[in-house]
């Protein structure tokens, strides 16, 4: 990458030297052009390799999907693993989860998820909670009315937006 950063600089400086080259205004300009080109993206290519690809990111969303992170999970509920106390949660206990999103100063904005049981309401953000995704799918598996697709409405006039995922049915 560098030798071709070279000859472009080489290239260039031999073309303004001479200008114009084959006495055509227009080849020495192509060419001039040409090398600009070839020094930008030899440069950008130099200072930021593109290291991330395709399979990369699949891998490390892989992995967060596999990440239980402060969650642990069983077959009638999961684990809340805090600073000294461990919570369960079961899955019948569960009255609706909602997914949220709050503007904020410091970045776009703040989003997450909002379980609320008979008894508590839980909140976690999904930049700061590990195993927030985890958490996400075993939600979506273990509750039998989960809708992705539900209108996302303004609950504030601070911006909060919020979207039930789950609500439990009463008969």
């Amino acid at each position: 990458m560098k030798i071709i950063i070279v000859t472009s600089v080489l290239l260039l400086l031999l073309t303004l030297f001479n200008y114009p080259v084959f006495d055509s205004k227009n080849i020495s300009f192509s060419i001039i052009f040409l090398c600009f080109l070839v020094i930008i993206f030899s440069a950008a290519k130099l200072y930021f390799p593109e290291d991330k690809s395709y399979e990369h990111i699949e891998k490390e969303t892989d992995k967060l999907h596999e990440h239980d992170g402060i969650f642990q999970y069983t077959d009638n509920g999961f684990y809340i693993k805090q600073e000294k106390s461990t919570k369960l949660i079961k899955w019948e206990e569960i009255v609706s989860v909602y997914s949220f999103r709050i503007p904020s100063m410091f970045n776009e904005y703040q989003s997450g998820l909002e379980i609320i049981t008979d008894t508590e309401s839980y909140e976690f953000d999904n930049d700061v909670t590990p195993g927030i995704i985890k958490l996400a799918d075993q939600l979506s598996n273990h509750l039998p009315s989960w809708e992705i697709e539900s209108p996302t409405i303004r609950i504030n006039n601070f911006g909060l937006k919020k979207t039930k995922l789950y609500e439990r049915i009463t008969s």
